[in-house]
């Protein structure tokens, strides 16, 4: 039996207001730096980012918060609701609430799963045409376990928080361990290549749009195991797992790019798409060789915008850096061996740091 299954969850407020009402948090506002204003250093900056971890700089800044703190944008690069623990000191920027846990029982456990709370229940209505306040967070309520003090009154189950985060802490171990790829007596060194830009549409074979793609409503119903990709920049762009829709799913190990949010992400597996998808592939592409090419492109991606965005015209006019070597005929060519091997030393390397990471888990 799940520890989910001994709590009683009810409406709680999020942040509180003196002689109000009770909430999980006090509300914190950042500060406003530019980059001009932060010299390198060793603080950790949290930005409007919805990407590691909202840590977009390491800068020579005083500490504004302490560690053991959510924080939760605002406004930012499409990450306006995400929350995020944050374990060490950090400064933040005015794009930031830093919230602050009321009840010395908040532990890391309890935290993180409350960050996901926060991001999947609360904020997902805000967006830039209706931005998330102070006032407006103030008025939200978030599904979370509750007990009954001694005086009668319902509080928020901060010991049930922390079981059930733990152990939705060890399914997470138990699957990164399961999804290792390495073994431990593989390679991590990293070959010297030689690096050329390259068009994209030189680099791969293929560049078309999805033919495989549906919209929301015309979805069919039905258990299944086929991935269903959306235009989300998160989950490797995956919405959810949806049956078969009468067609063929387009086949993995290729490349997807959204043309509305420039996610990028290589697809191990068939899916199934939203409209407007772009599918690289190439018979040399692999899991390893994908993973640097990934990078590549979404660096390349990062000059297109709303006012200048991706299409397959100005994609084929766009060069990325890829390891190149020589044909038969000495014309420059992609060097997908190299390439291949580069990103499995890669791996090989995040894996063990995996395995560091999770060799002092919180969950063990």
């Amino acid at each position: 039996m799940s520890t989910y299954d001994d709590l009683t969850f009810a409406p709680v407020f999020v942040v509180d207001i003196e002689g109000q009402q009770d909430g999980l948090f006090h509300a914190h506002k950042g500060k406003r730096q530019t980059a001009a204003d932060r010299r390198p250093g060793r603080m950790l900056f949290v930005g409007g980012s919805r990407v590691n971890n909202s840590i977009t700089d390491f800068a020579e800044t005083p500490a504004l918060f302490p560690g053991g703190w959510v924080t939760l944008i605002y406004n930012g690069d499409g990450g306006t609701g995400h929350a995020k623990y944050q374990p060490a000191p950090f400064s933040a920027s005015d794009d930031v609430i830093a919230l602050e846990p009321l009840s010395n029982e908040a532990s890391e456990p309890a935290m993180l799963l409350i960050a996901s709370m926060l991001t999947q229940q609360c904020v997902p209505k805000f967006g830039f045409g209706y931005k998330l306040t102070l006032q407006r967070l103030a008025r939200q309520k978030v599904t979370a376990p509750v007990t009954t003090a001694a005086n009668g009154k319902q509080v928020v189950d901060w010991d049930g928080l922390t079981r059930l985060g733990k152990e939705i802490l060890v399914k997470v171990e138990t699957r990164a361990r399961a999804v290792r790829v390495s073994a431990p007596a593989d390679a991590d060194s990293l070959s010297e290549l030689t690096f050329g830009p390259m068009l994209i549409t030189d680099v791969f074979e293929s560049m078309k749009a999805s033919s495989a793609w549906y919209d929301k409503v015309s979805l069919k119903s039905g258990t299944g195991r086929n991935l269903y990709l959306s235009q989300t920049r998160s989950s490797n762009s995956v919405a959810e797992i949806v049956a078969d829709q009468g067609n063929a799913p387009e086949s993995g190990e290729c490349i997807t790019m959204t043309l509305k949010t420039q996610a990028i992400f290589y697809q191990p597996s068939p899916f199934y798409t939203a409209q407007n998808f772009l599918i690289f592939r190439h018979p040399s592409l692999d899991t390893d060789s994908g993973m640097i090419l990934v990078t590549a492109l979404r660096r390349a991606a990062k000059k297109f915008s709303w006012g200048y965005g991706v299409s397959m015209a100005r994609l084929s006019k766009t060069r990325i850096m890829v390891p190149v070597t020589k044909d038969d005929a000495g014309a420059q060519t992609v060097d997908w061996d190299g390439m291949s091997r580069y990103g499995n030393a890669l791996r090989v390397r995040a894996e063990r740091m995996m395995d560091a990471i999770l060799g002092n888990s919180l969950a063990t």
